[in-house]
């Protein structure tokens, strides 16, 4: 490892331009040392520190089974198609990496083929059975022709209680089955933090049940967003879309099953007249949509009704289900997913004088169906009936549809319990996890109290290469801030020539700002307009380009060189306190004696905002401006922990005229 690691080695030599980064050498010791003594470790490593490198070669030197989890799909692409190969060069031991990525980003052999039986003639699905032809994946990223969110690729996708397994007639051929079979042989297995949290879940829902092989170790990366992942997987969830996906596959299996012998349907007198047991089958699935959509509909007004803050999440009040109205619809589709549920039992049972069952594969489907009715039916009377004290239960009405949710108020216990102490050696990492300076927050959130710790600074020259810009002579936040706010960000831009990201705190100042700032000289780029990464392509590919995003663009987002030469942040980026999972969070510190702004809400918008700043300076010769235009980071008592987040040594100026002439130089 330190031959690969020092001045001169083996990285040096294999990569052009390469920078000695003294930091990445401490991160990698360490990461070695946890894996070597079993130890449970945390490190922030800044910037630049080359963290995936430091700990890829520990991992791979361990002679254990690691697994690495990405926060996002990109950094799991960027390992399989860079790092890996790069260290495969590099090590003298020969060693064996696959990517495992969730269900849905497969394509389905099965649903593919019942689309192509169905479909009239369509190019795209044409074009999708010819790569699925010819892919040694299956992986959706290769598809870069279909556009992001298409409608076919969900018709041609499954879902992990959807799926068959053995008894599916294209098991064997299954591109998820042949990626896990390579999983349980690899050393290096990359996944990204959904699909390990709900490994985890898995295994402690259904002992002996799991996604991913057993590993000796789990390393982390992009650790700052576990705990919303795992507050999403040991949670409840039912919406509009999840019935909608339940009534599709229900007339995709049930509907259409080939073999309707009648054995579902009940007995019926002598002379009775007889129903098609295929209409039964679309009475069911068709009383389950009505039933979802009626209870949606109202459960949708009440939220709107209960949105006064025009925040999105609303906290469901304990007698919601209890209105006659809304209760009524919740029996029917209670009611109606039992009754789907036994449909799609009785139907899955072979006929007795059948030796052979050709349609093995479509019951094995159909016992999935009951198995998802029955789940969806009693995550519905969690929600409703509101059973466990330590969850916090919310609903959202989006444009995309209706969501209720159960969240755990406090995930700490569950990961130390799931995650930290269920075998293999966990290493957290992120550029991001300590606030004011220390690892005390996230240590409380993940339950990481004895795992050792590392603070690793970024190399960059943050004296020389950025300057962080904080007016004070604009208004406060919630008094004419955002007339004032756009007339300042023009002046910004004039300084740089555009090349900026415009970062904002919420969907109603983007799109305050997209109005008022509809008249820049320079091309304009607004989240919404594209897909995520095709707005960053355009970005990196325009000159002079402005990017207005909200949360999505503040992480993960690296664009080195001039293409961006200046971030302005509008507003710190403090979580609601109307948030029911916020506010019940804040409310359980509270009730432990402590101050729930310094104990909640002020760590986490520290971590944010250095997440926003770091999409500056990615590389030693970058040079920028980050301007954060809400002046509480100065005037407020409580702004010394924001600055104390950011790099150290970073100049800072309230003048702008004093920005203009740092950049002139």
């Amino acid at each position: 490892m330190s031959e690969l690691l020092a001045p001169g080695g083996g990285l040096a030599q294999a990569i052009p331009h390469y920078e000695d980064r003294a930091e990445q050498r401490v991160m990698s010791a360490a990461v070695a040392r946890a894996l070597e003594d079993a130890r449970a470790l945390i490190v922030e490593a800044g910037t630049g520190t080359g963290k995936t490198l430091a700990y890829l070669i520990p991992a791979l030197l361990s002679g254990k089974r690691v697994v690495v989890s990405t926060g996002t799909r990109t950094l799991q692409d960027q390992i399989a198609r860079h790092d890996v190969p790069l260290l495969r060069s590099l090590l003298s031991q020969p060693f064996s990496a696959v990517v495992l990525k969730g269900v849905g980003n497969y394509v389905c052999k099965r649903k593919l083929a019942e689309a192509s039986s169905r479909a009239t003639p369509d190019v795209s699905l044409a074009s999708l059975v010819d790569w699925a032809e010819h892919t040694e994946t299956g992986d959706r990223s290769e598809v870069e022709w279909l556009a992001e969110g298409a409608p076919l690729w969900n018709e041609v996708t499954t879902t992990p209680d959807a799926r068959i397994g053995p008894r599916c007639p294209y098991f064997e051929r299954c591109f998820i089955t042949q990626a896990r079979r390579m999983a349980e042989q690899a050393q290096l297995i990359l996944v990204n933090h959904h699909l390990y949290f709900a490994d985890r879940s898995l295994r402690a829902a259904y002992p002996g049940a799991r996604v991913l092989p057993d590993h000796d170790a789990v390393i982390f990366d992009e650790a700052h967003q576990l705990e919303d992942v795992a507050t999403e997987h040991f949670g409840a969830r039912i919406s509009t879309m999840r019935v909608g996906e339940l009534v599709r596959d229900a007339h995709l299996t049930l509907a259409r099953m080939p073999l309707w012998t009648g054995r579902a349907a009940p007995p019926r007198a002598e002379g009775e007249r007889q129903i098609p047991v295929e209409r039964e089958a679309l009475d069911v699935i068709d009383t389950v949509e009505r039933a979802g959509l009626a209870l949606f509909s109202l459960l949708r007004v009440a939220l709107v009704a209960a949105d006064m803050q025009d925040a999105g999440r609303v906290i469901i009040p304990p007698g919601m289900f209890d209105h006659p109205e809304r209760q009524k619809a919740w029996f029917r589709l209670d009611s109606a997913l039992e009754e789907l549920a036994r449909t799609a039992e009785a139907e899955s049972e072979p006929s007795p004088d059948e030796e052979a069952d050709p349609e093995a594969g479509s019951r094995a489907a159909l016992t999935g169906l009951a198995r998802r009715a029955r789940a969806l039916r009693d995550d519905l009377a969690t929600i409703a009936e509101q059973r466990q004290r330590s969850h916090v239960y919310w609903g959202e009405a989006r444009p995309t549809g209706t969501f209720l949710s159960a969240s755990p108020i406090d995930v700490a216990d569950l990961v130390r319990r799931h995650v930290v102490t269920a075998g293999p050696t966990p290493v957290f990492t992120s550029a991001t996890l300590a606030a004011g300076g220390a690892l005390s927050y996230t240590r409380a959130r993940l339950g990481l109290d004895d795992a050792e710790e590392l603070i690793v600074d970024s190399p960059f020259d943050y004296a020389k290469q950025a300057m962080l810009y904080v007016p004070r002579d604009l208004p406060p936040v919630n008094e004419g801030f955002s007339v004032a706010a756009a007339d300042r960000v023009r002046e910004l831009l004039a300084i740089t020539t555009g090349r900026a990201f415009l970062l904002f705190t919420s969907h109603r100042a983007l799109r305050e700002a997209t109005t008022r700032l509809a008249g820049l000289p320079y091309p304009r780029l607004v989240q919404g307009e594209a897909p995520r990464a095709t707005l960053i392509d355009r970005f990196r590919s325009t000159p002079n380009a402005v990017l207005l995003g909200t949360a999505s663009f503040w992480e993960g987002v690296d664009v080195p060189g001039d293409a961006l030469s200046q971030v302005i942040i509008d507003k710190l980026p403090f979580a609601p306190h109307t948030d029911p999972l916020v506010a019940a969070r804040m409310q359980a510190r509270a009730e432990l004696g402590e101050d729930p702004f310094a104990a909640i809400q002020l760590p986490s918008a520290a971590i944010a905002l250095k997440q926003g700043f770091g999409r500056l300076i990615r590389r030693r010769d970058d040079r920028g401006i980050v301007a954060i235009l809400d002046g509480r980071i100065v005037t407020k008592v409580y702004g010394r922990v924001f600055l104390d987040t950011l790099p150290t040594g970073l100049p800072r100026t309230s003048s702008i005229e004093q920005v203009r002439r740092w950049w002139a130089t």
